[in-house]
């Protein structure tokens, strides 16, 4: 059976590595076409197409730095690789780290593609930046007449004037096609209904939760009601997130409610789909440290009423339209999170700290092994153990002072020494023991490495 494993490197049927980061669907002809961000060389949009979501097939390079270019009936820059003089400065090397200095060009993020019923066009929509650092702030098109393959670019605009990041595509039941993105630094959320040929924006038609700072849109429709989720804007590093319904695009939407845990089970939206009756929620694992190793996860989502909810899923299945979800029975990789503070336990050097949620930081994973009645909590970087010393130590077979029992208590997990009798206590930032029933920091919550 086709089988999705979530948080994996994917490859597609020719054995390479996927590279379709923020990546948009299109159902088109009983395929699935998955476009994404593939930042290599001149290379900037790539597509994928499936007939499970399972196995992909490699189809093209839709958009790269060399592109053909078409005039559009608004202005727009339609260049694709801006000319660079001069040295870099840092900050503006580190925002271009993951592209190589030899083809430094226009970052594409986010492309959406919708086909355009009136025109019989395939028509891409994304947000442009010039590639040295983040203050263009543009949304651009691309459009082309056939589905994957070479799309000719449009140029770049800032809609209605306005600033134009994290975006989505949505067409409505009525064949009227939206452009949502952050505006303003990411402190509203815009709404803009498209021309009939989906090229430029004829409206612009809400602003969604001004000043609240968020990204990531991605909207679906679902027994009458229209579903928009989005994320927090923490850069690099998850949060967690959160959906809004309303009764019509153009309508009032809700308070944004949470979605997911956390952290989104590590994942910030992309995307959503629906195979038979089931909606996946589609999202990305950035990996800040290798942004090619970024991952994309599939979650079922649930619908009760207005609430829509999901649940972390180690794998997914999909076949004849059905979707079945496994969550896995084995603790492995966690993290170890301190209620209230939101802080994890981190193993530098010898020493535990607590640390902020780093998601490529390796110090925040753990290993929580059995053994007889209790349980030993590994460092995975370091491969050392939790002592009751509070400090991380190798393994020696049978010393009691490295076991620990797990105790439920009202703020989650107490983690108590088998040898002292003593818990985990958070003294500013560093991990101590006490006495279990002074927890006025205490308890810790198992936190599983989605």
């Amino acid at each position: 059976m086709p089988t999705y494993k979530n948080g994996q490197i994917v490859t597609d049927t020719d054995g390479n590595i996927m590279h379709c980061h923020g990546a948009g669907i299109l159902e088109h002809d009983g395929w699935y076409y998955l476009f994404g961000e593939d930042r290599r060389d001149r290379r900037r949009v790539s597509c994928y197409r499936s007939k499970d979501l399972v196995n992909w097939e490699f189809r093209n390079i839709c958009l790269t730095l060399d592109s053909e270019t078409g005039r559009h009936y608004v202005r727009t820059d339609l260049r694709l690789a801006p000319r660079n003089s001069g040295p870099m400065t840092p900050e503006e090397a580190a925002a271009i780290s993951m592209q190589p200095i030899g083809h430094r060009g226009a970052n594409i993020e986010r492309p959406k593609i919708l086909y355009c019923e009136a025109t019989g066009k395939f028509v891409m929509w994304m947000h442009f930046e010039n590639g040295r650092d983040y203050n263009a702030a543009r949304c651009a098109v691309a459009v082309c007449d056939t589905v994957d393959g070479d799309y000719t670019y449009l140029g770049s605009f800032n809609p209605v004037g306005n600033m134009s990041r994290d975006c989505t595509l949505y067409k409505d039941d009525d064949g009227t096609a939206y452009f949502i993105s952050s505006a303003r630094d990411n402190a509203d959320m815009i709404v803009y209904r498209l021309s009939e040929d989906y090229l430029t924006v004829a409206e612009q038609v809400k602003t969604l939760w001004p000043g609240q700072f968020r990204e990531a849109p991605v909207v679906l429709k679902e027994n009458g009601k229209y579903y928009m989720f989005t994320s927090r804007c923490t850069g690099w590093n998850p949060n967690q997130g959160g959906y809004a319904v309303a009764d019509a695009i153009d309508g009032r939407w809700s308070a944004i409610r949470p979605f997911g845990n956390e952290t989104t089970f590590n994942t910030q939206p992309t995307a959503a789909v629906k195979v038979g009756e089931t909606w996946l929620y589609i999202g990305d694992r950035w990996d800040p440290s290798d942004y090619l190793n970024s991952t994309i996860v599939y979650l079922p989502l649930k619908f009760d009423g207005e609430s829509c909810s999901a649940d972390w899923a180690d794998e997914v299945t999909i076949e004849d339209g059905n979707v079945t979800a496994s969550a896995g029975a084995d603790i492995k990789d966690v993290r170890i999170m301190l209620p209230g503070c939101s802080e994890y336990l981190s193993g530098d050097g010898y020493n535990v700290f607590t640390k902020k949620l780093g998601y490529a930081d390796k110090n925040l994973l753990w290993l929580v092994e059995e053994e007889e009645d209790c349980v030993l909590i590994k460092h995975k970087e370091s491969g050392k153990y939790l002592s009751g010393d509070g400090i991380l130590d190798n393994y020696v077979k049978g010393e009691e002072r490295l076991l620990w029992k797990l105790e439920d208590s009202d703020e989650g997990k107490l983690f108590i020494n088998r040898r002292t009798g003593k818990s985990l206590l958070v003294f500013g930032r560093r991990v101590v023991l006490t006495d279990k029933n002074d927890r006025h920091f205490g308890g810790f919550t198992i936190v599983k490495n989605y």
